[in-house]
């Protein structure tokens, strides 16, 4: 074999070795991607389940009505920086679904899976919080609670394309199985 056949042999087998060098790290690369979503999805449903968090739901649920007719409160909404957390504390619904937002308008989190799990809170806090955000954008403007929004919108669009849930075709039901 001359010098230059096996100079020829060599370059061909180093392109092969860097070909399978690319390719285990697109591998590589996808399963870190995979790795950091899931780990923003478990962070985000851990802050879900924070008591501090836990109890802002339930004042938002149980008191924006009320609040909303108070004109010191709804001053406060227009005013920058909107409240402090500890005396508003349902506004910490509005900033846990404006970072959910985020993340999820910057990739950072997989929207499918996380609108498999929330789409209906999401949508169904985007309805009871929306006349406080305009009350909010009043004074501060439409890019306050934008990313809490995107996520709504998301949230409804998800719903719309799939009315009946992410249940996957052809599986029987539980109760299909006649097993009780």
């Amino acid at each position: 074999m001359s010098g230059e056949s096996i100079g020829i042999a060599l370059s061909a087998l180093t392109l092969v070795v860097i070909a399978a060098t690319a390719v285990a790290a697109i591998v590589q690369l996808r399963h870190l991607r995979a790795s950091n979503q899931l780990s923003a999805l478990l962070e985000i449903l851990d802050q879900w389940n924070q008591p501090s968090l836990r109890t802002a739901f339930s004042h938002f649920h149980q008191d924006m009505g009320a609040k909303l007719a108070d004109p010191v409160y709804a001053e406060m909404l227009r005013s920058s920086g909107s409240g402090d957390r500890g005396s508003y504390p349902e506004l910490l619904v509005f900033d846990f679904w404006e970072q959910v937002g985020t993340y999820c308008k910057h990739g950072l989190i997989d929207e499918n899976i996380l609108l498999d799990i929330v789409s209906t809170q999401v949508s169904s806090a985007w309805k009871r919080a929306w006349p406080a955000i305009e009350i909010i954008r009043e004074g501060n403007g439409d890019s306050a609670c934008e990313n809490f929004e995107f996520l709504a919108v998301r949230a409804q669009l998800f719903m719309r394309d799939h009315p009946d849930g992410l249940y996957p075709r052809g599986l029987p039901r539980f109760a299909d199985l006649g097993e009780g």
